[in-house]
């Protein structure tokens, strides 16, 4: 028999092959991450960070607030200054209105403009204009307001105009006279008001800034205290995790915060943990690639030169060398060809299986078997299977599945022994089943570690045994996967005979071919 003529020639195959080899041991899964995976320094911030960024948000708001209240308190000051100056004149009005004289002499009228501040005073009554003190010709107003009805635009917009009058300015200013039906006109000079505002101005800004410059402060330090501290821990923790992921020592540890954050730095910690783990899982994979790729070709030549012996011992006439040789160049054919295909596992090549009708109980039997020749013990093995259940399926998978099984089961049963007392047994039993033939392998073992349960079928997740690779179950759970079953680790049955590990496999049968899942419920 022949190899593949793809093999490596001589002990000096490049390297380079070997580790390309390796990378195409890695299942489709692992390439895509790997090849998706960003390149390059991690990315670095431009412009202001969050710090600057929050401490001009809250400069702007607070001057925001401070120019609201400022322009309103402004508007107030400059309403009630004309307000006191218009009641000022109004008392002085009264008095004249109520003296004999029918006009005021000249020394009266001054002082009346002179104790307002007003170089004019105009009363109005049912249309008709008289004035009562100053010069009807000598000043004339150039801005106007009006106190009767001031709507709050009016307001705003005689402030501002004010605040920024130049000196001399003329204001008129109109409002109701304290007796009914009249009204008074009052001239004067802007320039007290406009400097009283300012006043006002300089001592509103020195106070709100003194009590902004207080707030900002205390605000700032409880932000960064109880926000942007944080903020920057989880940023700094991500991007140094993101040069080392492999590395534990990276994954932040929770500061224990009962809030947003803290449930951010739990999610993150649990997501770098278990980025963690599945890196140091895809570098034993790739480890373990490295090495198949290393040892393929000397693996190979190992197992021609066995199967020449073994067609050798063909030739011997004894009865029993007769009955094994069959088997021995079978099995040794299944291993060159297992081994040919090794390097090309994960790709488009990969060997789909060839589904034929065959007996379930011979396959069992061969395993069983060479599980006795291999040095299984005292263990005894029962088969409850009937001769006439069959399969439609690859039965070289099938026979790779129950000896992973029963492997799995004799060095449990030889490393831990039976339990409760039973003696070191393992059970074949198959029933068929509406959806296909149910197969069950059972023992008297330990059992799995309640640890693993399911994910005792995932690569590296964890072997059911000391010392054990993690692999058998998975190849196990992938190969029944390709010929369309399904199988799983079914609970322990306390009070049953056998008390160890059971494992439950759904095949299709000689009468049902459709390649299709098939979902089985844990058995009691």
């Amino acid at each position: 028999m022949s190899l593949s003529p793809h093999e490596p020639r001589g002990r000096g195959a490049p390297q380079a092959s070997e580790a390309a080899a390796a990378i195409r041991l890695a299942p489709p899964s692992l390439r895509r991450e790997e090849e998706a995976a960003p390149a390059g320094p991690p990315p670095r911030i431009r412009g202001p960070g969050l710090a600057a960024r929050l401490l001009m948000l809250v400069i702007g708001a607070l001057v925001l607030i401070q120019t609201m209240i400022y322009v309103s308190r402004l508007s107030a000051f400059h309403e009630n200054w004309l307000r006191d100056k218009f009641s000022a004149v109004g008392a002085a009005v009264i008095v004249i209105s109520r003296a004999d004289e029918t006009e005021l002499s000249a020394g009266v009228a001054e002082m009346v403009l002179a104790a307002a501040g007003a170089k004019k005073i105009v009363s109005e009554k049912a249309g008709r204009r008289s004035l009562m003190a100053g010069s009807d010709s000598t000043v004339e107003a150039t801005e106007s307001f009006d106190l009767r009805e001031p709507s709050l635009m009016a307001s705003l917009q005689g402030t501002v105009r004010t605040l920024f009058a130049p000196p001399g300015t003329i204001l008129s200013v109109t409002g109701w006279a304290p007796y009914e039906n009249e009204t008074l006109q009052i001239i004067l000079d802007e320039s007290p008001l406009t400097a009283s505002m300012w006043r006002f101005t300089r001592v509103f800004l020195g106070i709100s800034l003194t009590l902004s410059t207080i707030v900002a402060a205390v605000l700032w330090l409880l932000i960064w205290v109880m926000v942007l501290r944080p903020v920057r821990r989880l940023t700094s923790n991500i991007l140094a995790f993101r040069e080392s992921p492999h590395e534990p020592a990276r994954v932040i540890a929770p500061s224990g915060r009962r809030d947003e954050i803290g449930a951010a730095e739990m999610a993150l910690a649990a997501m770098q943990t278990s980025l963690t783990r599945e890196l140091a899982q895809k570098k034993r994979l790739a480890e373990l690639g490295l090495a198949v790729a290393r040892i393929n070709h000397d693996l190979r030549n190992m197992l021609s030169a066995a199967q020449l012996i073994s067609d050798r011992l063909a030739t011997i006439p004894d009865p029993l060398a007769v009955r094994l040789a069959p088997r021995l160049v079978a099995t040794l054919d299944r291993a060159i060809a297992f081994c040919q295909s090794t390097l090309t596992y994960g790709g488009a090549v990969e060997r789909a299986p060839a589904r034929r009708r065959f007996a379930l109980r011979p396959i069992v039997e061969q395993v069983v078997e060479t599980a006795k020749a291999g040095g299984a013990g005292d263990i005894k093995f029962e088969i409850a299977i009937q001769q006439e259940i069959e399969l439609l399926a690859d039965s070289d998978h099938v026979q790779r599945v129950l000896e992973n099984l029963n492997r799995n089961a004799v060095q449990a049963l030889i490393e831990a022994g039976p339990g409760r007392g039973r003696p070191a047994t393992i059970r074949y039993s198959a029933v068929r089943a509406p959806d296909g033939v149910t197969i069950e392998v059972a023992d008297t073992g330990p059992g799995v570690p309640a640890r693993l349960g399911q994910a005792a079928f995932e690569p590296f997740h964890g072997s059911t045994r000391d010392g054990g690779s993690g692999l058998g179950l998975a190849i196990a759970a992938d190969l029944v996967e390709k010929n369309g079953g399904s199988i799983i680790l079914a609970p322990p049955q306390a009070e049953a005979y056998y008390c160890g590990a059971r494992f439950v496999i759904i095949l299709p049968g000689a009468a049902w071919a459709a390649p299709a899942l098939v979902a089985l419920a844990p058995r009691g």
